[in-house]
């Protein structure tokens, strides 16, 4: 009755799951799945969340730790290397400071005024613009609006947060003033000027100064990433430039802008250089399982899971300060490995290749997968499908949340899988979730974003989620290996099908929507 359940489907997403080898493992693949057990299982999390590893920091040596130990353990199943003749994909990730001393805004009309750093603003680390004219655009910058060689002024609705790394605006502010430093820098805009609320004092600017002045990482480095200087500016002393201008800056920025306001008679010189600290390139893991058909062994299921976390930062109560990331995501990582030892070991390999990577930068904000995807070691076209794993490891022992199911023919099969395979002991969920929009979390996002089909295997956030004490003693080592299983059956049907997966038209058109948001 399932089978014809499935027949009943729309004809796109019944091709993929009837195209299939089927759901039910031949016995092959069956003793294949057998091998990935909860005791393999715990001591590859026990490896990759040692102490010893210092909790994977993106870059750290314990990443590189790490990644030497996945493409060890990948070479031992003979998979080949997937990057050229090497393991390893290591992408520019190096550090930059701010160099206060050269942070500049000067506001000239007629007479000069120079703006103290520290006080008056502060910056984040980008560029030096030229003198150029004044417009403010309200609350954010219009599409199409002509602002090049414009130094560009916002309002900022902002408030305070404490991070790791001391004081810094509100998660949804600096969300909106990347993305408006971004579409500025499209724009040919000479620098952008947030305009803050009046509740940012002159000491809370001294604070988020300090905390600017720390080194940070630009992917790519800031050759491949030019922006104009950003500076946030607080109230009074923007109000100030709205006088040189002749306008009434409270009154101009009490209320919505419906055009942009030329500042008539300004000039600006903005300036936030950056100063280079390190080189540093961390790795992704690459290798691959050959396929055997002759013509889709150059097409790829591509599998991932992120190796890394987020180091070592404040102790807990206990005095712990490691971040070990067993769960987060050793848990995953470890699925990966098995999911590979156990596909290199089948007496017939599937016709399609499967491709393993092992990205790090994902709690960076995916950078390894991003990375990975826009410089790809096979053309991105041959990319059929993308599973990804993070976070397999905690939480209801018989259930697995599967998230992207509803955008391709994937998520039937996947239901049909774990359906047909009782004994793994699991129920395949969407996403419960979707006020916490994981889709955007994890790194099947840059793949979905290159419209490959993507499925996130994920169990769910916990109370030791980003602390030291997600430690591998509160692994479900059963789940993980249960869940690597049912990844390994996923795998093996796409990756020896005659078709490969396909979008639902429309969730195709759902995922354009959120892939440019």
């Amino acid at each position: 009755m399932k089978r014809l359940a499935l027949l009943l489907l729309p004809a796109l997403l019944a091709a993929a799951c009837t195209t299939s080898r089927g759901s039910e493992a031949p016995p092959s693949l069956a003793a294949a799945a057998e091998t990935i057990t909860p005791t393999d299982v715990r001591a590859r999390i026990g490896f990759l969340a040692s102490d010893a590893l210092r909790g994977r920091d993106t870059p750290s040596p314990g990443l590189d730790t790490a990644a030497h130990w996945i493409a060890d353990e990948l070479a031992s199943f003979g998979l080949e290397p997937g990057i050229g003749d090497g393991w390893l994909q290591r992408y520019p990730y190096p550090a930059v400071s701010l160099d206060a001393g050269e942070a500049t805004l000067r506001v000239a009309a007629g007479a000069t005024h120079m703006f103290t750093y520290g006080e008056d603003f502060w910056a984040e680390p980008g560029s030096e613009a030229e003198p150029a004219g004044m417009v403010y655009v309200g609350s954010e910058l219009p599409e199409g609006a002509e602002v090049r060689d414009r130094v560009v002024l916002l309002r900022l609705a902002a408030s305070l947060e404490q991070g790791r790394d001391g004081w810094r605006l509100d998660r949804q502010a600096r969300r909106q003033a990347y993305a408006t430093v971004d579409r500025a820098a499209e724009s040919g805009a000479a620098a952008v000027v947030f305009v803050l609320d009046s509740v940012f004092t002159d000491d809370a600017v001294t604070l988020l100064a300090a905390t600017a002045e720390r080194p940070s990482r630009v992917l790519g480095g800031p050759e491949a990433r030019p922006v104009p200087p950003a500076l946030f500016l607080r109230w009074q002393p923007a109000l100030r430039i709205f006088r040189m201008a002749g306008l009434d800056g409270a009154t101009i920025l009490s209320r919505p802008a419906r055009r942009p306001i030329p500042l008539p008679g300004v000039t600006a010189t903005a300036a936030a250089p950056r100063v280079a600290v390190d080189d540093a390139r961390p790795p992704n893991v690459v290798g691959v399982l050959r396929g055997r058909d002759p013509v889709l062994r150059d097409r790829y299921v591509v599998v991932t899971a992120h190796m890394d976390h987020v180091g070592v930062g404040q102790p807990d109560e206990t005095g712990d300060s490691i971040y070990n990331g067993a769960d987060d995501d050793a848990s995953g990582t470890a699925a990966l490995v098995e999911v590979a030892e156990a596909l290199a070991g089948l007496e017939t390999r599937p016709r399609r290749s499967v491709m393993f990577v092992a990205v790090s930068g994902e709690e960076k904000g995916l950078l390894g997968s991003a990375w990975f995807v826009d410089h790809p070691p096979v053309p991105v076209e041959s990319m059929v499908a993308n599973v990804n794993l993070d976070m397999v490891g905690r939480n209801a022992p018989d259930s697995i949340v599967v998230i992207g199911q509803e955008y391709s023919s994937m998520g039937p099969l996947v239901r049909a899988i774990a359906a047909d395979n009782p004994g793994l002991g699991l129920t395949v969920s969407e996403d419960l979730w979707p006020e916490e929009r994981f889709f955007f979390r994890s790194d099947h996002f840059p793949f979905a974003a290159k419209e490959i089909p993507a499925l996130f295997f994920f169990a769910g956030t916990h109370e030791d989620y980003h602390r030291p004490s997600d430690e591998i003693d509160d692994i479900d080592t059963d789940k993980v290996a249960r869940v690597g299983r049912l990844v390994l059956y996923l795998v093996h049907a796409i990756a020896d099908a005659e078709e490969p997966p396909m979008w639902d038209p429309q969730g195709l058109e759902t995922v354009r929507s959120l892939t440019t948001q």
